[in-house]
C-alpha cells in the first residue's frame, strides 16, 4: 500500500517536471541581417497578462565604421490594429545592448508586430530581446 502510493508520488513529480520543462523560456531573442533597407521586422508575442516585459535591442557593427550611435524610427502594430511609432537615438557607445522599454504593460496582450527603420555606416543586423518577468 505504502509502495503504491510512493509510485503515485514519484509519478507525480516527474509530471509536473514534464510540464515545467514543456513551458516557453523566459526570454525570446530575434536577429534581422541588414538587406540593405534599413527595415528590421519582429514578431512581439505579449500576450501573456501575468508578466511584465523588457525589451531590448542590440546590433552588430563593423567596428572601422562603427558610429558612436545613430537614430531609429519604431513602429509597433498591436494584435488590433492599431499603430504607435516613436524616435529613438540608439546609444552604441556604452554598449550593443540597450534597453528600449522595461516593465512594459502592453495596452493590448497578443502578438505584435515591431518594425525598426535604422540607417548606419556599418550597421550588419539588429537584433530583439523579449524578457518575461513574472
Amino acid at each position: 500500500m505504502w509502495f503504491d502510493r510512493l509510485i503515485i508520488a514519484c509519478l507525480g513529480v516527474l509530471l509536473l517536471g514534464g510540464a515545467a520543462a514543456c513551458s516557453r523560456p523566459a526570454t525570446d531573442e530575434q536577429y534581422v541581417f541588414d538587406d540593405g533597407s534599413g527595415q528590421f521586422d519582429f514578431d512581439l508575442d505579449l500576450s501573456d497578462s501575468l508578466c511584465v516585459y523588457d525589451l531590448f535591442f542590440y546590433t552588430r557593427l563593423e567596428s572601422r565604421l562603427a558610429p558612436p550611435g545613430f537614430p531609429v524610427r519604431v513602429y509597433l502594430t498591436s494584435p488590433s490594429g492599431e499603430r504607435y511609432s516613436e524616435s529613438l537615438f540608439y546609444d552604441a557607445s556604452a554598449s550593443l545592448v540597450v534597453p528600449y522599454r522595461t516593465d512594459l504593460e502592453p495596452v493590448e496582450y497578443g502578438l505584435w508586430q515591431l518594425s525598426v527603420r535604422a540607417r548606419a555606416e556599418g550597421l550588419k543586423g539588429l537584433g530583439l530581446i523579449c524578457t518575461r518577468k513574472y
